[in-house]
């Protein structure tokens, strides 16, 4: 197998040059000094003939080439990683791995610590890092910097008209949004109409990945225009800011549950249509055979269906 008198080493190097466009961030990225990485990037500009970074007043930014080179040296070093990484076969009880889950607020109740319960119990070598979903999560998944996302499926989430055709997934339990208000609410009876709902006050919890206005996010998710008069930082802050108060709060039911024995609160169906929404799970096919990996998302699966029993999975994007 010729590499044409390329150092294979330097892969590494030219992958966080073109990601961090700047030569002091890539040393510290890979643990080296800045003239060891000035040296690498001396080596691959003689290799490829090309500058790779230029200067642009203060800033580095990519040649052409070194932009053409962005996806393919990833993905790369990914495949590597990925080969070196999996094992033939695959003993929950022995192996060693750690994996990173993104996970929307509206998976947590139930479902993550029946996760984490299950894979401490069965396969204690496993480690995950658990973070919270952003719109950036399909690049986090394309670049092999998250393994799974467990989130909504809602492509308008993410701003995107599709998945990309790398990525796999499978629909799990349907998501159903209700409204909630204290349970002593002033103009709240045993029933709201529309009315209602759009006069009162709003309290939305906007997740701190979401880098748009709590309104479009709220119309990303639900499809309408609200005027939210207060914003708090997850969904799962909603039913704590509630009681005693005039505000009404659209929320996941299965966080209204969570709280339902400790927060005074009453609930009620939208009363209005919306988008069927369910929860997704999605990975990069590049993970398909690799065992553990395989054994993770199953876990994940079966115990989200195990949550609804009454739904079946459906796997789509394979």
């Amino acid at each position: 197998m010729q590499f044409h008198r390329f150092d294979l080493n330097l892969l590494i190097a030219l992958d966080t040059l073109l990601r961090e466009k700047n030569i002091t961030r890539a040393a510290e990225k890979v643990f080296v000094s800045q003239p060891a990485m000035s040296a690498a990037l001396h080596r691959l500009r003689d290799y490829f003939g090309d500058p790779l970074l230029v200067r642009v007043g203060r800033d580095m930014e990519l040649s052409p080439r070194g932009q053409s080179l962005v996806d393919p040296v990833r993905e790369a070093l990914l495949l590597i990683q990925t080969a070196l990484g999996s094992q033939p076969t695959f003993t929950a009880a022995t192996t060693q791995r750690e994996f990173t889950l993104m996970i929307s607020e509206e998976a947590i109740p139930g479902l993550l610590p029946a996760i984490l319960e299950r894979v401490s119990t069965d396969a204690p070598g496993i480690r995950i890092n658990i973070e919270m979903v952003s719109q950036g999560a399909l690049s986090r998944l394309e670049y092999g910097d998250a393994d799974l996302c467990l989130c909504m499926d809602s492509l308008r989430l993410f701003d995107v008209r599709a998945y990309p055709d790398a990525l796999r997934s499978i629909r799990l339990r349907p998501i159903r949004w209700i409204c909630a208000v204290d349970r002593n609410h002033p103009s709240v009876g045993d029933s709201i109409t529309a009315e209602q709902y759009f006069s009162l006050p709003h309290v939305f919890g906007r997740p701190t990945g979401a880098n748009v206005s709590t309104e479009q996010f709220v119309r990303r998710v639900l499809g309408i225009d609200l005027p939210v008069h207060i914003t708090v930082p997850s969904l799962l802050h909603l039913p704590l800011v509630l009681a005693g108060t005039r505000l009404i709060a659209t929320l996941p039911e299965r966080i209204a549950h969570m709280f339902a024995s400790t927060v005074p609160l009453k609930t009620f169906p939208l009363p209005f249509e919306t988008e069927s929404l369910h929860e997704i799970l999605l990975w990069h096919k590049r993970n398909d055979t690799d065992p553990a990996h395989a054994w993770f998302r199953d876990q994940i699966v079966r115990l989200a269906l195990n949550a609804d029993p009454a739904k079946g999975e459906e796997a789509i994007g394979q």
